[in-house]
């Protein structure tokens, strides 16, 4: 759901640009006062992980695809602020190297997968995670959340849309945006709930509960070993699976075709990337399908170490771990 360049108009991008500077400020304020130690230890690995995911485009119905936008799960595990965090860096990497998601349209994009994604997500989730309790709630909470969460940035997208001209075809718009969003919804409710569970089986101490660490984490945060699996499995989906990821137009696309309020031709590019549609260029370019298999494999590699690297530093700057001792601490 990567809104481009001059989908939306002008003022609409200027008030969700300052709308998510801001939230992202406090996000990051948030990250420094509450988070910490697993912020850095678990920032950077969820960022990777939630990117390569975002390559794999899954088929939805006739012509049309969905891909997870992970507000939800980030913010199940650190936390609805530190959540949202997370989607910015994964948004403007994506934005910057790949040309996914236009940079005037950067605020936008983040408004809805980010802050709604993680911060309005996480408002869904918590209450069910204690009505229901223990690790069910948690399931529970985390997949219903996740599905709220498509449909709410599907309607994020839609005012956007109408504020700057065409509302009279709001309700239109909307009506397929929820349709198409409900399918993909059921998606991102799915693999989140598949992550969430794997998690719960394997190291339940990773999911974030009412902001507060263990005494073990809060000193030490998370070992080497713990993040090194974590961006392992992040790369394997980025290199292994995202070169099989669906053809088909994602549901915006989908619907923008189909309604006609995609812009004509292809807008040249405010900033030029050097993956753009995740493939990059090699100089001995192989022919055939599996050329392009390769070159989206090999982008999915380089832009999961690039967006690890931006969100583990983003973690190091404004959350550091307690006497220095961070990620690594149990490594040595």
């Amino acid at each position: 759901m990567h809104i481009p360049d001059v989908l939306i108009d002008s003022r609409a991008s200027l008030v969700t640009t300052l709308i998510g500077a801001a939230g992202l400020a406090y996000g990051l304020r948030r990250v420094q006062d509450r988070h910490g130690a697993r912020a850095t230890s678990l920032m950077g690995m969820t960022a990777a992980f939630v990117f390569a995911a975002q390559m794999v485009n899954f088929p939805v119905g006739p012509g049309v695809s969905g891909h997870l936008l992970g507000g939800v799960l980030s913010a199940v595990l650190l936390g609805p602020w530190a959540g949202a965090v997370v989607i910015a860096a994964v948004l403007i990497v994506q934005c910057l190297l790949f040309q996914d998601g236009g940079v005037t349209a950067l605020g936008a994009n983040f408004v809805n997968m980010g802050l709604i994604g993680s911060v309005v997500g996480y408002a869904i989730y918590d209450p069910i995670r204690r009505a229901v309790g223990g690790r069910r709630g948690i399931l529970v909470g985390s997949m219903t959340a996740a599905w709220f969460s498509v449909l709410l940035a599907a309607g994020a997208f839609s005012i956007e849309l109408a504020a700057g001209g065409g509302r009279e075809h709001f309700f239109r718009i909307l009506s397929w945006m929820g349709l198409v969003h409900a399918g993909i919804g059921v998606g991102e409710a799915l693999i989140t709930g598949l992550v969430v569970r794997f998690v719960l089986l394997t190291r339940p101490e990773l999911i974030e509960v009412d902001g507060e660490d263990t005494p073990e984490t809060a000193r030490f945060g998370f070992g080497f070993s713990t993040i090194a699996a974590g961006l392992a499995i992040a790369l394997a989906v980025a290199v292994f699976a995202s070169p099989f990821a669906s053809d088909a137009p994602d549901g915006l696309e989908f619907v923008g075709e189909k309604l006609g309020f995609l812009p004509d031709g292809e807008a040249p590019p405010i900033i030029r990337s050097p993956m753009v549609e995740y493939k990059l260029p090699l100089p001995i370019e192989p022919k055939g399908p599996y050329g392009v298999k390769l070159a989206t494999a090999a982008a999915g590699l380089i832009g999961t170490l690039v967006v690890f690297g931006f969100a583990w530093s983003m973690a190091r700057v404004f959350a550091p771990s307690n006497g220095e001792q961070g990620a690594w601490a149990d490594a040595v």
